[in-house]
């Protein structure tokens, strides 16, 4: 019989337990499967950030492995070793790092994950995700909700929400930029989980 464990118990794992109790949890229907694959991706931040920081400007790290990191939490990992999970998230990274040179600066996506396989996004992870951007999301001003819509969810250029807000693009960037940062925030504090 299946039991969940909460966030503290789960954080004490390592990425082999994590992967084992996330695919015990999935076939059990349990939302913590969602949590167990956000703990296990958050470990591996420094991994990412470090790829990250050999292909792009300094001035674009955080913010790509902000989105890489999101990304990874909203698709499905069906393999069953670290090996294997560590290859599907150096995928995703390695895709990401070629979309932000296809688009170019300033044009970044959260919502572009899938690696070469297609993969169905987790239900529970994708859930807590939405509901992560839903709270940073209320926080914000108006104006400054629209800019963001517009940069990271319909992947416009700062340019373009720079004209369209009547502000300059440094402050369309420093926006997008508050609001990766709470989200990430958001997500790390591990927001409703275990709540419901």
């Amino acid at each position: 019989m299946f039991h969940p464990f909460d966030e503290q118990d789960l954080q004490r794992l390592a990425d082999d337990g994590l992967i084992d109790y996330m695919h015990r949890a999935r076939a059990a229907g349990d939302p913590s499967a969602g949590t167990a694959l956000a703990i296990l991706v958050y470990g591996h931040w420094p991994n990412v950030e470090r790829r990250v920081r050999m292909k792009l400007p300094a001035h674009h790290v955080e913010d790509l492995t902000g989105d890489i990191i999101a990304n990874a939490i909203t698709s499905a990992f069906d393999g069953t070793s670290v090996g294997e999970f560590v290859s599907w998230l150096s995928t995703i990274t390695r895709r990401e790092i070629a979309d932000f040179y296809r688009r170019g600066p300033g044009r970044m996506d959260v919502a572009d994950a899938e690696g070469p396989e297609p993969a169905a996004p987790s239900e529970t992870g994708e859930v807590e995700v939405r509901d992560a951007i839903e709270r940073v999301m209320a926080t914000l001003r108006d104006d400054h909700r629209a800019i963001v819509d517009m940069v990271v969810f319909d992947d416009r250029s700062a340019g373009e929400a720079a004209d369209a807000a009547g502000t300059s693009e440094a402050n369309v960037h420093q926006i997008v930029s508050r609001f990766r940062r709470a989200l990430r925030g958001e997500l790390e504090a591990g927001g409703d989980t275990g709540s419901g």
